[in-house]
Protein backbone atom coordinates (compact mmCIF):
# COMPACT_ATOMS: atom_id res chain seq x y z
CA UNK A 1 0.00 0.00 0.00
CA UNK A 2 2.79 2.36 0.80
CA UNK A 3 4.26 1.90 -2.68
CA UNK A 4 0.99 2.76 -4.38
CA UNK A 5 0.72 6.07 -2.58
CA UNK A 6 4.21 6.95 -3.65
CA UNK A 7 3.34 6.22 -7.23
CA UNK A 8 0.19 8.30 -7.04
CA UNK A 9 2.16 11.09 -5.41
CA UNK A 10 4.64 11.05 -8.24
CA UNK A 11 1.87 11.11 -10.78
CA UNK A 12 0.21 14.00 -9.06
CA UNK A 13 3.45 15.91 -8.75
CA UNK A 14 4.20 15.29 -12.40
CA UNK A 15 0.70 16.34 -13.37
CA UNK A 16 0.99 19.53 -11.32
CA UNK A 17 4.32 20.29 -12.97
CA UNK A 18 2.88 19.63 -16.39
CA UNK A 19 -0.06 21.98 -15.78
CA UNK A 20 2.28 24.62 -14.39
CA UNK A 21 4.63 24.43 -17.38
CA UNK A 22 1.70 24.48 -19.78
CA UNK A 23 0.32 27.56 -18.05
CA UNK A 24 3.67 29.30 -18.30
CA UNK A 25 3.89 28.46 -21.98
CA UNK A 26 0.39 29.76 -22.67
CA UNK A 27 1.11 32.94 -20.76
CA UNK A 28 4.36 33.53 -22.64
CA UNK A 29 2.62 33.00 -25.98
CA UNK A 30 -0.09 35.42 -24.99
CA UNK A 31 2.44 38.01 -23.91
CA UNK A 32 4.56 37.77 -27.05
CA UNK A 33 1.51 38.33 -29.20
CA UNK A 34 0.46 41.43 -27.28
CA UNK A 35 3.89 43.07 -27.22
CA UNK A 36 3.87 43.81 -30.91
CA UNK A 37 3.18 47.49 -31.46
CA UNK A 38 1.61 48.54 -34.67
CA UNK A 39 0.77 52.10 -35.53
CA UNK A 40 -2.67 52.54 -36.90
CA UNK A 41 -2.88 55.50 -39.21
CA UNK A 42 -6.22 57.17 -39.54
CA UNK A 43 -7.87 57.61 -42.86
CA UNK A 44 -7.88 60.97 -44.60
CA UNK A 45 -7.22 64.03 -42.40
CA UNK A 46 -10.39 65.52 -40.93
CA UNK A 47 -11.53 68.75 -42.45
CA UNK A 48 -11.45 71.79 -40.18
CA UNK A 49 -14.72 73.05 -38.86
CA UNK A 50 -16.26 75.94 -40.71
CA UNK A 51 -16.61 79.04 -38.51
CA UNK A 52 -19.93 80.79 -39.09
CA UNK A 53 -20.07 84.53 -39.63
CA UNK A 54 -20.96 86.62 -36.57
CA UNK A 55 -24.54 87.69 -36.09
CA UNK A 56 -25.55 90.92 -37.81
CA UNK A 57 -26.21 92.63 -34.49
CA UNK A 58 -22.53 92.11 -33.54
CA UNK A 59 -21.10 93.58 -36.71
CA UNK A 60 -20.15 97.26 -36.73
CA UNK A 61 -18.16 99.48 -38.98
CA UNK A 62 -14.70 100.73 -38.14
CA UNK A 63 -13.42 104.11 -39.30
CA UNK A 64 -10.02 103.84 -40.89
CA UNK A 65 -9.16 107.54 -40.57
CA UNK A 66 -8.01 108.74 -37.14
CA UNK A 67 -10.05 111.49 -35.48
CA UNK A 68 -8.78 115.07 -35.88
CA UNK A 69 -6.29 116.25 -33.23
CA UNK A 70 -7.65 118.40 -30.37
CA UNK A 71 -7.11 122.18 -30.60
CA UNK A 72 -3.85 123.49 -29.12
CA UNK A 73 -3.88 124.20 -25.40
CA UNK A 74 -2.50 127.74 -25.79
CA UNK A 75 -5.88 129.12 -26.78
CA UNK A 76 -7.84 130.67 -23.91
CA UNK A 77 -11.44 129.59 -23.43
CA UNK A 78 -14.05 132.13 -24.34
CA UNK A 79 -15.21 134.40 -21.51
CA UNK A 80 -18.78 133.84 -20.30
CA UNK A 81 -21.35 136.21 -21.74
CA UNK A 82 -22.62 137.40 -18.36
CA UNK A 83 -20.35 137.85 -15.32
CA UNK A 84 -21.45 136.08 -12.13
CA UNK A 85 -23.32 138.20 -9.63
CA UNK A 86 -22.63 138.46 -5.93
CA UNK A 87 -19.61 139.24 -3.78
CA UNK A 88 -16.27 138.07 -5.05
CA UNK A 89 -14.71 135.33 -2.92
CA UNK A 90 -11.41 136.20 -1.26
CA UNK A 91 -8.62 133.64 -1.37
CA UNK A 92 -7.84 131.90 1.92
CA UNK A 93 -4.48 132.84 3.46
CA UNK A 94 -1.83 130.15 3.13
CA UNK A 95 -0.46 129.04 6.52
CA UNK A 96 3.30 129.29 6.79
CA UNK A 97 5.25 126.65 8.72
CA UNK A 98 7.03 127.73 11.88
CA UNK A 99 10.73 128.37 11.23
CA UNK A 100 13.15 125.83 12.71
CA UNK A 101 15.33 127.13 15.54
CA UNK A 102 18.48 125.82 13.87
CA UNK A 103 19.28 123.41 11.09
CA UNK A 104 21.55 121.16 13.19
CA UNK A 105 19.08 120.52 16.04
CA UNK A 106 16.59 117.70 15.84
CA UNK A 107 13.61 117.09 18.03
CA UNK A 108 14.29 114.64 20.88
CA UNK A 109 12.72 111.19 20.43
CA UNK A 110 9.42 110.61 22.19
CA UNK A 111 9.76 109.27 25.72
CA UNK A 112 7.58 106.42 26.92
CA UNK A 113 5.79 107.59 30.04
CA UNK A 114 4.56 105.00 32.53
CA UNK A 115 3.17 105.26 36.03
CA UNK A 116 6.12 103.40 37.57
CA UNK A 117 9.04 105.32 36.08
CA UNK A 118 11.02 105.43 39.30
CA UNK A 119 10.68 101.68 39.69
CA UNK A 120 11.79 101.09 36.07
CA UNK A 121 14.77 103.39 36.53
CA UNK A 122 16.00 101.55 39.64
CA UNK A 123 15.48 98.16 37.93
CA UNK A 124 17.45 99.31 34.91
CA UNK A 125 20.30 100.66 37.05
CA UNK A 126 20.43 97.45 39.15
CA UNK A 127 20.57 95.21 36.06
CA UNK A 128 23.13 97.49 34.48
CA UNK A 129 25.34 97.37 37.59
CA UNK A 130 25.24 93.55 37.74
CA UNK A 131 25.96 93.29 33.99
CA UNK A 132 29.01 95.58 34.27
CA UNK A 133 30.28 93.65 37.31
CA UNK A 134 29.99 90.31 35.50
CA UNK A 135 31.55 91.69 32.32
CA UNK A 136 34.55 93.01 34.29
CA UNK A 137 35.10 89.46 35.65
CA UNK A 138 35.02 88.02 32.13
CA UNK A 139 37.53 90.50 30.67
CA UNK A 140 40.50 88.72 32.21
CA UNK A 141 39.59 85.31 30.70
CA UNK A 142 40.55 84.25 27.17
CA UNK A 143 37.33 83.79 25.20
CA UNK A 144 36.40 81.54 22.30
CA UNK A 145 34.64 82.81 19.22
CA UNK A 146 31.06 82.26 20.45
CA UNK A 147 31.86 83.65 23.91
CA UNK A 148 33.51 86.71 22.35
CA UNK A 149 30.37 87.35 20.27
CA UNK A 150 28.27 87.04 23.41
CA UNK A 151 30.59 89.43 25.25
CA UNK A 152 30.31 91.98 22.42
CA UNK A 153 26.51 91.70 22.44
CA UNK A 154 26.41 92.26 26.18
CA UNK A 155 28.62 95.37 25.77
CA UNK A 156 26.24 96.72 23.11
CA UNK A 157 23.23 96.17 25.39
CA UNK A 158 25.05 98.00 28.21
CA UNK A 159 25.72 100.94 25.88
CA UNK A 160 22.10 101.00 24.67
CA UNK A 161 20.79 100.86 28.26
CA UNK A 162 22.98 103.82 29.26
CA UNK A 163 21.76 105.83 26.27
CA UNK A 164 18.14 105.00 27.11
CA UNK A 165 18.68 106.13 30.70
CA UNK A 166 20.09 109.46 29.52
CA UNK A 167 17.08 109.88 27.21
CA UNK A 168 14.81 109.00 30.17
CA UNK A 169 13.33 106.06 28.23
CA UNK A 170 13.19 103.77 31.24
CA UNK A 171 11.16 100.99 29.66
CA UNK A 172 13.74 100.45 26.92
CA UNK A 173 16.56 100.89 29.45
CA UNK A 174 15.13 98.05 31.56
CA UNK A 175 14.86 95.84 28.47
CA UNK A 176 18.47 96.46 27.38
CA UNK A 177 19.87 96.19 30.91
CA UNK A 178 18.10 92.85 31.48
CA UNK A 179 19.53 91.50 28.22
CA UNK A 180 23.02 92.67 29.14
CA UNK A 181 22.75 91.18 32.64
CA UNK A 182 21.55 87.83 31.28
CA UNK A 183 24.35 87.60 28.70
CA UNK A 184 26.99 88.63 31.25
CA UNK A 185 25.72 86.08 33.80
CA UNK A 186 25.93 83.32 31.18
CA UNK A 187 29.50 84.34 30.35
CA UNK A 188 30.55 84.15 34.00
CA UNK A 189 29.00 80.66 34.39
CA UNK A 190 30.47 79.34 31.15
Amino acid sequence: MFGRMELRGLKRAGLVRLVFVAGLGAASLALTGSTRVQAKTPGPAPTPLAVPDPALRLQFTVDVEPPPPPPPATEKPAAPATPPRGPKPTPAPIPTPAPASSAGETAPPPVVQTSDQAQNETRARDHLRSAETNLSKVQSKPLGRAAQDQYDSAQKFVRMAKEALTARNFVFAVYCAEKAATLAALLVKG
